[in-house]
């Protein structure tokens, strides 16, 4: 072969060479873009993992995993110790459910089982038996890893919320402590008597507390004793009116109390300060004191008296216990002052004339049947009658008949309760004007605790009222002002078509101030079903020459929205009575039609429910007068049901009447029956809305449930047991619930003889109206109820007779 023949070969194989070396650089690129991608993820994987693990730590959640196939699990730090476990200790999820407490298990095994069947997340707080012994309460929530369509592991978190309960405890004792203090208010303040006071406020703080006795000892330094002036017990002995001497005191407890501080002593025997032999002798004729709390009282720095409280058995005092007895012994003394006040203010009536004459008012009284039986000389000379005839029912003759009126309606109630009273009231002088006075009565008793009336002031308020009437009208005069201030004005030429508009104008109909607008454009927005009727108002107004007021709909320009106004004008014309234009102001009304709106809805729904509640305590009269043996039983049965009622229409209103929490109708019921230390009352079950119309019947089924157990069933005995359990499966076409109530230890129980209220409700009203199935098993342990219904949407009216 020849060169010139071998020439062409090389040229070909040339551009082979070439493009391998093209693609080893294109892969050694691509390579390398992957390194950096792949580098890039795996640093945002790092990054999310840290996060992940940051957002546990601070919710102190740990986190979780079970391969189902194997059973392994792998727990968080946090995990095992919320289970009490070292963070080295294996796990497999039987040994998981070893851990659950025996009373939660099934209903945790059911939450997963549910959650796998539909393929959701569960959630569900149960309690835990920890590997040190003690027993936690835990939420718990995860769910499925699936892979064909089949779970393959399980991953979720756990959170320790002991201390959440232990909150929920603390604050369902600070309730008990603020009703306590509430309930002493009441009663400390309807009682003039200091002795009263410091008995039920002694006597009511001994049992809040149990304590074996509570009273007040007053101080009187000056002459250097104590003195017990009042004390209840719940034995025969009492320290009241016992003295004793400060000097035989421990000296140290005594500096603390005149300083303010509260002595507590847990254990009298134990306690180093009152280990002399005076203070163990007191204690031990003081009904055998082993512990006690002294409170001080103090007024300006000083000593006055203290609260005593204690009892025969040592006793660790809490904080709040601390508190709530000295905040009794403050509020106690407080109205036993102010009683003692008023005794003094009773005993200086003799002097009550020369100071009534003193002051620049009209000083009255009047006797329990408001004749004025005392009257200053000022009211003499005000209505110029008679000193012999300003007394008796004079001061009515003399009030403005408008004001009088009004005065009738509102002493019906102070008069017949020996109220105070307030009130505004115009009277005529002896120049017949009338003025506008300030009437203030109080009722008096006398030291008996009988009333006597009313003494009171009627002072001159008539140039202050003026000057209120003048600021009122100076006020709405501004309040017109501003409001006008908000209206845009306009202007049509109609020669020109053109619509001028203001900048507020403008900015109601969705322009940019100035804009260039048309008559055509006007009509355009305004909302068609309107047109006709405003085209309709602007020409009659025009044509008879009067001033129009329309309200109609626009659709703003800006963003299209539709908004009403209100617009108000009248035509403009030529010397001839031609008309040219039409001028104006405009006025947002959007917010006032959406209001009127929904007042015209909230009517109609009141309608609605007014109707459906009158038609359901029908309903109840009639089934309970048909079922009731005697008038007291029927009074009883009716008055239950409706209270029954109204505490559902309570829990309805919460939510504006849409729903009820079965819960909560369960613990409305049931709550007055718990003992916590006895667990009576076992309520559980996931939370679960239900529509107004089933909730009234399925809180009245659960009245006569907790009726019945109240009269001759569990909750009849000491040892009886209430059990209230549901849970919610799929049906066919609605979630279905699944309802049990079970009693326990109570008496032994028989079939009734006859179907009551009760029976008629649970068998019939629930199967006919919320088509539940209904069970009733009167075993001899205890009455056993179940019922399985659909969970509805809008159930047809509750009626019993159905």
């Amino acid at each position: 072969m020849t060169k010139r023949d071998s020439a062409p070969i090389a040229n070909d194989v040339a551009p082979s060479q070439k493009e391998d070396k093209a693609r080893k650089g294109d892969n050694k690129q691509r390579v390398a873009e992957l390194e950096r991608q792949l580098g890039e993820v795996d640093q945002a994987l790092r990054l999310s993992t840290g996060k992940l693990r940051m957002a546990l730590d601070i919710g102190k959640l740990g986190a979780w995993e079970r391969d189902i196939a194997s059973g392994a699990m792998t727990g968080t730090p946090n995990f095992k110790a919320n289970l009490g476990l070292p963070l080295d200790a294996a796990l497999t999820y039987d040994d998981f459910q070893q851990m659950f407490h025996p009373g939660d298990v099934d209903r945790i095994n059911q939450a997963i089982s549910y959650a796998l069947r539909t393929k959701t997340d569960f959630q569900i707080e149960h309690r835990v038996m920890r590997a040190d012994g003690r027993i936690g309460r835990v939420l718990m929530r995860g769910g499925a890893v699936y892979e064909d369509g089949e779970p393959i592991r399980l991953m979720g978190v756990i959170q320790d919320v002991a201390d959440r309960e232990k909150a929920k405890e603390e604050a369902n004792r600070a309730q008990r402590r603020q009703e306590f203090l509430l309930n002493l208010n009441d009663q400390i303040g309807n009682f003039d008597d200091p002795a009263q006071i410091m008995e039920i406020a002694a006597r009511d703080l001994s049992n809040f507390l149990q304590v074996d006795y509570a009273g007040f000892n007053e101080v009187y330094e000056d002459r250097g004793i104590t003195v017990v002036v009042l004390e209840w017990s719940k034995g025969l002995f009492s320290n009241q009116d016992n003295v004793e001497r400060i000097d035989n005191l421990p000296q140290d407890l005594w500096r603390d109390i005149t300083s303010g501080k509260t002595i507590i002593i847990n254990d009298t025997k134990t306690d180093p300060r009152v280990s002399n032999r005076h203070m163990q002798e007191m204690y031990a004729t003081a009904n055998q004191t082993r512990t006690s709390i002294n409170a001080p009282i103090l007024r300006s720095e000083k000593l006055i008296a203290f609260a005593h409280v204690g009892g025969s058995q040592p006793r660790a005092w809490t904080g709040d216990e601390i508190a709530l007895i000295e905040d009794v012994a403050e509020r106690t003394w407080v109205a036993v002052e102010k009683a003692r006040a008023k005794r003094e203010l009773r005993e200086t009536e003799a002097r009550f004339n020369i100071i009534a004459e003193s002051l620049p008012a009209l000083v009255w009284i009047l006797n329990p049947n408001t004749e004025l039986t005392y009257t200053n000389e000022r009211w003499v000379k005000y209505s110029g009658l008679a000193p012999e005839e300003a007394l008796g029912h004079s001061w009515t003759l003399a009030i403005h008949p408008e004001d009088w009126e009004r005065m009738t309606q509102e002493l019906v109630d102070v008069v017949g309760n020996h109220k105070p009273y307030v009130t505004e009231a115009r009277y005529r002088s002896s120049e017949g004007e009338y003025r506008w006075h300030l009437i203030q009565g109080e009722p008096v008793h006398g030291a008996d605790g009988l009333f006597k009336g009313w003494v009171g002031t009627s002072v001159d308020i008539h140039d202050l009222k003026m000057t209120e009437e003048a600021l009122r009208n100076s006020e709405q005069q501004l309040r017109l002002a501003l409001q006008a201030a908000q209206m845009g004005d306009w202007r049509i030429d109609y020669e020109t078509d053109a619509v001028f508009l203001s900048d507020r104008a403008c900015e109601i109909v969705g322009l940019p101030p100035g804009s260039p607008f048309t008559r055509k454009e006007l009509n355009e927005a305004t909302y068609p079903g309107d047109l006709t009727r405003v085209l309709s108002d602007l020409d009659r107004a025009v044509q008879n020459h009067t001033i129009f007021n329309i309200e109609f709909r626009i659709q703003r320009r800006n963003d299209y929205a539709q908004v009403w106004l209100a617009a108000q004008g009248q035509g403009t014309y030529h010397p001839d009575g031609t008309h040219f234009g039409t001028s104006g102001v405009i006025q947002d009304i959007t917010d006032r039609k959406h209001a009127e709106e929904r007042q015209q809805l909230l009517i109609r729904e009141l309608h609605h429910r007014v109707k459906n509640t009158l038609a359901t305590v029908q309903a109840i009269v009639g089934s309970t007068a048909r079922t009731a043996g005697s008038i007291d039983e029927f009074y009883q049965g009716f008055v239950g049901r409706i209270v029954s009622l109204a505490r559902t229409h309570n829990l309805l209103t919460e939510d504006l009447w849409q729903k009820a929490a079965l819960e909560e109708l369960v613990q409305t019921e049931l709550g007055p029956y718990k003992d916590e230390t006895r667990n009576r009352i076992i309520v559980e079950g996931p939370h679960l809305e239900l529509p107004s119309e089933a909730a009234v019947p399925i809180g009245m089924a659960i009245h006569e449930l907790t009726t019945n157990a109240a009269k001759h069933g569990a909750l009849s005995t000491f040892g009886g047991q209430v059990e209230v359990r549901w849970r919610i499966e799929l049906g066919a076409e609605l979630p279905m619930l699944h309802f049990t109530w079970r009693e326990n230890g109570g008496p032994r129980v028989m079939s009734p003889a006859r179907q009551g209220f009760g029976s008629r409700l649970l068998q019939r009203v629930l199967t006919t109206q919320l088509q539940a199935q209904v069970r009733m098993d009167f075993q001899e342990d205890g009455l056993n109820f179940t019922m399985v219904m659909p969970i509805p949407g809008e159930p047809p009216l509750f009626n019993p007779d159905k």
